[in-house]
């Protein structure tokens, strides 16, 4: 009995999947609601002295008085803490004390001003890529930069970047 049910099932699932592959995508507005509430674009920043230590890690500055500004005004960012019982060598151990900052808009380039008290300010500059779906349409950011010179990023995921800024002291 137990067979004949199974058998009836992987009959049913496989019927129900069989299908003219080439039928045309329908996107719902559900679908791209849904997306758009889970996937918010953003960099990640981690801030280092000359030496390259983290200055969030080691204690040096305080998130809360970091101050990150766009054209449009104060940009939303998160602190990301130590990430507790994270191996090395993975994506958590990467992005822990770094800022994560949101990216709002679908532009090309987005201009940023980093402000810590106790260091000069700094212009960054993000250059993004729009990415086309079948249904949707989003931005990823694909490098940084300060005065036109490149900094050092590393990619932590298909659509997220960790840009490694450097802090002049005052």
């Amino acid at each position: 009995m137990r067979a004949t049910l199974r058998f009836l099932f992987l009959l049913v699932f496989l019927v129900g999947c069989a299908g003219d592959d080439e039928e045309e995508i329908e996107c719902s507005l559900e679908k791209n609601a849904l997306l758009d509430s889970y996937y918010s674009p953003q960099f990640l920043i981690r801030l280092v002295d000359a030496s390259g230590e983290n200055l969030l890690e080691n204690g040096s500055i305080d998130p809360e008085i970091i101050t990150i500004q766009s054209a449009s005004g104060n940009s939303d960012f998160v602190y990301i803490p130590e990430i507790e019982n994270t191996a090395t060598n993975t994506i958590a151990s990467e992005i822990q004390y770094s800022l994560g900052v949101f990216m709002a808009g679908g532009k090309e380039t987005y201009k940023y001003q980093i402000s810590v008290e106790g260091f000069e300010t700094t212009d960054l500059v993000i250059r993004a890529e729009q990415i086309e779906e079948p249904c949707y349409s989003y931005i990823i950011p694909i490098s940084a930069s300060i005065n036109g010179e490149v900094l050092a990023q590393i990619e932590v995921s298909e659509t997220e970047l960790l840009v490694i800024l450097p802090l002049v002291a005052q």
